[in-house]
Formats: structure tokens, sequence, C-alpha cells
């Protein structure tokens, strides 16, 4: 049965949105810190050691994509005469950082807890904003290792999975490291879990809600949502800070910590 309990997750999208109309430009932030020059707001890369605090940004050479650390600690990628986000963090704690761990893999940091993190270990890898949107993590050979589409190894609490919606670019799937396994949204609204990207492992068996995503609270809890923010299918783990993983070796899984809370393959 549809529950009504996550139906404030439509409501935080709509949010941010508006959150996002209201800030103040980018160009406003402060850039004293010795971490971030004032280049850092106004050219299209994060360098590995960089960070983006309140109101700072990095924009793609045209100035159309901008990606911009909100006052509400949320990290949003905007596209100029856009109002919903292509690409967007969800993690509304205000006073976060976003770096870019000098180990490849971009991190939001509140005091000194990582509550976010994504990408893949790739010493000395740039975030790259290019003219396309295409926000990446680029290796230093130059290969993209990570994009806005991808989730790779872990799902962090409050990230989303999307389905691909026409033409919006808002799409993103989970992948293992080894690329192997996926977890994906299709666009009927099912979660299916895929080797090699056809064979089916696993799957909520949900088809009749397009346009749904996938994500798991800060509660534990993991499921899938219609567009109007109703509960289709979930797993509740009743432990916070809970996270969704694919390993290599084809586990999917739902971890608290070291401890294996769930397995589904």
């Amino acid at each position: 049965m549809i529950t009504r309990r996550w139906a404030a997750v439509a409501g935080a999208l709509a949010v941010a949105g508006a959150a996002i109309l209201g800030s103040s430009p980018a160009g406003a932030a402060t850039t004293s810190t010795a971490s971030v020059t004032k280049a850092a707001a106004v050219k299209d890369t994060l360098l590995p050691g960089q960070k983006l605090l309140a109101l700072q940004s990095i924009k793609s050479a045209s100035g159309v994509f901008t990606l911009t650390m909100q006052r509400n600690g949320n990290v949003t990628l905007l596209q100029r005469g856009v109002v919903e986000p292509l690409w967007i963090s969800h993690t509304f704690r205000p006073g976060s950082v976003l770096v870019m761990g000098t180990d490849g893999v971009m991190r939001i940091i509140y005091g000194r807890t990582a509550i976010w993190s994504m990408g893949v270990a790739s010493a000395q890898a740039k975030l790259v904003l290019p003219n396309t949107g295409l926000l990446g993590i680029y290796n230093t050979r130059g290969k993209a290792v990570w994009n806005r589409h991808m989730v790779i190894g872990t799902l962090m609490p409050n990230a989303l999975l999307r389905a691909p919606e026409g033409t919006t670019g808002r799409d993103v799937t989970m992948y293992s490291v080894n690329r192997v396994y996926t977890l994906q949204l299709l666009t009927n609204g099912n979660l299916v879990f895929l080797k090699n990207g056809k064979t089916v492992l696993w799957s909520t068996g949900k088809t009749q809600y397009p346009g749904s995503t996938a994500w798991i609270d800060s509660s534990g809890r993991f499921g899938t949502l219609n567009q109007g923010g109703d509960e289709t299918w979930g797993y509740d783990s009743r432990r916070a800070g809970t996270v969704v993983q694919i390993r290599d070796d084809g586990h999917f899984l739902l971890i608290n910590g070291k401890t294996i809370v769930k397995t589904f393959v």
C-alpha cells in the first residue's frame, strides 16, 4: 500500500528551487579563505584540496551552468533560465563546505564530519564544470571517473536516484566501482539491480509509477517515491545513517557502519 510518510521529499525539491531563487548571486560570495581564491568563484574547475563555502561557486566557461554551495548547505547545479536544478546534493545543513579531496572524492563536510561523498578514489583528480553542463571528476589523465549522472559504490543518505525524464538530463544511476553492476530506476518507476546492464538480479516490481525517484533517508528508510511524493516501495532499516552499497562481487546491501543490515542480493 502506498503511504504518505515521504511526501516531504517532493516538498523539499520545491523548497530547494525557491531557496535558490532567493539566494544572493554567487559573485557576491566572500572568497577570503586560503583554500579558495577569487578565481575559483568564476572558473570552471575545483582543484584538489579546494573548497566552496556558502554562496561560492564554479561556473562553466560559457556562464550557462553554475555549481553553488547554497546558504542552507545544499549544493546545486543550475542552468541559466531553468528554475529546477540539473543536479542537487540534498544536504540541507547550513554551515557545510564542499571539498574536492586530494584522493579524488568530492565531499560535503559539516564541522569535522563528512555527511556526503561522491566519486571514486583517484589521487589528484579535479572537479570540472564544462560548457555541456556535465559536471564531472577528471583524473590526471583527463578521463572522467565520475559525472553527475552517476553514484559510485555507495548511496549516501538523501542522495537521489532518478529515471530518465525526456530531455531534462536529471537521471542518476548507481554503479559498482567496477561498473559491472547497476541500480537504476526505469521510466516506469521500477527500481532494478542489473548485471552488465542486461541481467535483472532484483527489482521492486513497481512498474506503474513513471517519474519516480529512489533514496535512503537520514533515518535509514530506503525506498521509491512517485511524482507526488508517495512511497511506492520501501524497506526500513530503523538505523540512522544507513547507506546503500553495491559491491564489485555483486552484493547489493544496506550497511550501517560496519554492520550489514540487509542483503538484497
